[in-house]
């Protein structure tokens, strides 16, 4: 298997963070692959060029929350990373939404030309990252290795919480986000 990612990408590490829970390591080969360059092969894995994308023999399975739950029941751990499922979906969700809000927080600010950007848009996605933070700091949250808290320490540090459980499980820092410059060939939005 192929896992295409970019080191920056929150959606990518949660993928890391479960090929490491699942002990997958040797069975995924991990591949740099930026989604804005443009690549016509890449199209044919994921329609939609957004990574991550886990290339499966002859087929590719895309969108984290697909590629998750796909490498947690084939490795049998499903149940085990996932006892409370709804719990865990409905974490997994928040937190999506979380990176969702963030990335395009940062696309607006680092694409976007200043007279282009849209300052209610921008608080807008600042509301929902700040309230999906605000939800999970007052969140009774564990030190279990579960899918839910594997999405969560992918995404942020909820600083006692987050350093606690990175230390009981260190096998984990390998998938954090790392930050990683900008491939060449790719540009602000400019016009």
């Amino acid at each position: 298997m192929i896992l295409y990612s970019f080191p920056s990408s929150p959606f990518g590490c949660k993928v890391k963070a479960v090929i490491l829970a699942c002990g997958l390591e040797k069975a995924v080969e991990i591949k740099e692959f930026h989604p804005w360059l443009p690549d016509v092969e890449f199209r044919f894995l994921n329609p939609l060029g957004k990574i991550p994308v886990l290339q499966v023999e002859d087929d590719a399975i895309f969108d984290s929350r697909v590629i998750c739950e796909y490498l947690m029941e084939k490795s049998g751990m499903l149940e085990k990373l996932m006892p409370d499922r709804i719990k865990s979906l409905k974490i997994q969700a928040l937190v999506d939404g979380i990176a969702d809000a963030a990335v395009a927080i940062r696309y607006e600010l680092f694409f976007r030309p200043a007279h282009l950007r849209c300052l209610d848009w921008h608080e807008r996605q600042q509301l929902a990252l700040v309230s999906g933070l605000e939800y999970l700091n007052k969140s009774s949250l564990s030190m279990d290795i579960r899918f839910d808290n594997l999405c969560i320490a992918m995404l942020l540090s909820l600083y006692e919480w987050y350093y606690g459980f990175m230390k009981n499980h260190p096998f984990l820092k390998a998938s954090k986000a790392k930050d990683h410059p900008v491939p060449s060939g790719i540009t602000r939005l400019e016009k």
